[in-house]
């Protein structure tokens, strides 16, 4: 594992972070301990809980017993997984709840970062904001965050009672948000990656033309010019999987420290966590400047037939 300051605060964190939730764990305690430990193993000392559900914090306290608490880098919503409203979380009674959950009942000891979502991070009532300031003055929280994409990442920034924006980068994250990324990292933000990997681009025949595949029991031959100018690529490279090339693309993003991983088995997890210490092929950030430059004008023939229609 490979590791990235965190902003100014002499805190080093591993690149790959550990999302967690009760759900993605199918509720099994068991599971949550096994991703746990697999993490550690490799070097990850960042976990993010998008649930407060109580078995699935206590599992994760008990595993995470072995490392020194002060090595560690624990975050958590500020929302419970799926909510409708999150800013009805963040009223002062639930909010103190949730916290009290895991700083005093969990065994965590404290929150590192308190993140809170897109929707609603601008409508955390003053009292929240009140109870928070007290929790950072005895060190029971140390940061917050919001997670927002490219048309809340200015509001986020420019709040400026946040410390760490949350926000997708993949392969096709514009140069409009890298360039929004680096007005938060001009203002003393940190940034957090997740959804490195596309939906759109994780089955092969959504992104391979027909003459790039072989026929059945190799009756017709691959075309190897076919695939050019798309995201075929992804799922032609040899010894890479596709989502192993988005990882590894999205980790050549300086401005990130950490990007989260929602892996749904320990060998899930072993085989992501091991893409830092891979060296991705020369060819695939000009094939993805490509494949993006051919959907980008694609869609602009489209738009412009539908002008002459």
């Amino acid at each position: 594992m490979r590791y990235r300051p965190f902003g100014r605060s002499g805190q080093a964190l591993s690149t790959l972070g550990l999302k967690l939730s009760w759900s993605g764990a199918r509720q099994s305690r068991q599971m949550v301990h096994r991703l746990i430990m697999t993490a550690l193993e490799n070097g990850i000392n960042t976990y993010h809980f998008d649930s407060a559900h109580p078995d699935l914090l206590k599992t994760a306290a008990e595993a995470l017993s072995v490392v020194e608490r002060r090595l560690l880098f624990i975050s958590l919503s500020a929302h419970e997984e799926g909510a409708a409203d999150p800013a009805a979380q963040y009223a002062l009674n639930p909010l103190r709840d949730r916290l009290k959950l895991v700083v005093k009942e969990s065994g965590l000891k404290w929150v590192d970062l308190l993140m809170f979502h897109a929707i609603g991070f601008d409508r955390i009532p003053d009292q929240s904001w009140a109870f928070l300031d007290s929790l950072r003055r005895a060190n029971m929280l140390k940061f917050t965050g919001a997670s927002a994409n490219t048309d809340r990442i200015q509001a986020v920034v420019d709040d400026g009672r946040f410390n760490i924006l949350k926000t997708v980068f993949d392969i096709d994250t514009s140069w409009d948000k890298r360039h929004l990324l680096d007005y938060a990292i001009a203002r003393g933000m940190t940034i957090f990656g997740h959804d490195f990997y596309p939906e759109a681009y994780r089955k092969a025949s959504d992104v391979v033309p027909k003459e790039a595949r072989r026929g059945f029991f190799g009756a017709r031959p691959a075309d190897p010019l076919a695939g050019s100018g798309t995201y075929a690529f992804l799922h032609q490279t040899n010894g890479w999987t596709a989502e192993e090339l988005c990882l590894s693309f999205a980790l050549t993003q300086p401005t990130l420290s950490t990007m989260l991983i929602s892996p749904d088995t320990p060998d899930h997890l072993e085989a992501l966590a091991e893409v830092p210490e891979r060296m991705m092929p020369t060819s695939v950030p000009a094939q993805i400047e490509m494949a993006r430059f051919s959907l980008q004008a694609a869609a602009a023939r489209r738009e412009e037939l539908k002008k002459k229609a």
